[in-house]
């Protein structure tokens, strides 16, 4: 069985949301340096509207070291 070494390994998820509906977590993302993870989270976010909470979104939220 291969090793996995788990020491720098950041974690963020993506979350869907609905209104009435609540929220759910729909995958799971692993990546090998914090920045990259953040940025990812960051990026992935901006795409939604600042004015307003949508019915239906999907963001990411970083997690952190696993």
């Amino acid at each position: 069985m291969a090793q996995i070494n788990l020491t720098n390994v950041y974690k963020v998820v993506i979350i869907e949301s609905e209104r009435g509906w609540g929220q759910k977590v729909i995958d799971t993302l692993y990546f090998d340096n914090e920045s990259e993870a953040r940025t990812y989270c960051r990026e992935h976010n901006m795409k939604l509207p600042e004015d307003h909470v949508p019915e239906y979104y999907i963001m990411a939220r970083y997690e952190g070291k696993v």
